[in-house]
């Protein structure tokens, strides 16, 4: 009986020290950024909010005016959920919803709704900035009716404030 109370106290002390190994990728500064993403001609801003140690939520907005053709306004939401926490690196799985807004010049309003899901990873340099890499599958409902599934990769860095 004393060995399963000793082997039940090294496993709670072991739990301990791993969720405090967790901690240590995040920023312990604060629990919120800002994330900029290049993802071939189309970028967009993140704010993500941490959460707890595991999971961040991150509003996304974008704007891409092309002059005498068209203006384009992207809001969404992307979550994440992180796996694996090492020394710097994080992997996660996520999800993203974005609703697109297109006004052409000529002719009829456009909105389209993107769902996606994503897997990428993020290295953190510091308490206060990270990269990261993300791989993407979008599934497009075009207004027009021109519905598509496509991949995609993006490429980002955050600032944590």
């Amino acid at each position: 009986m004393k060995n399963v109370a000793k082997l039940l106290s090294l496993g709670f002390a072991l739990m301990l020290i791993t969720t405090t190994a967790f901690a240590q990728n995040q920023p312990t500064d604060s629990n919120f950024g800002l994330t900029a993403s290049l993802q071939g001609n189309q970028t967009n801003l993140q704010i993500p909010i941490w959460l707890n140690d595991n999971i961040t939520i991150a509003p996304v907005f974008g704007i891409n005016h092309q002059q005498d053709s068209f203006t384009s306004i992207n809001l969404g939401v992307a979550p994440r959920f992180y796996q694996d926490m090492g020394s710097n690196f994080a992997t996660y799985l996520g999800a993203r919803g974005i609703l697109q807004r297109t006004s052409p010049e000529v002719g009829p309003e456009d909105t389209d709704f993107l769902l996606g899901a994503t897997g990428g990873g993020e290295y953190f340099l510091g308490n206060h900035f990270s990269i990261g890499v993300e791989a993407q599958l979008n599934f497009l409902i075009n207004d027009n009716g021109g519905d598509r599934l496509s991949t995609g990769a993006a490429l980002m860095g955050t600032y944590y404030f």
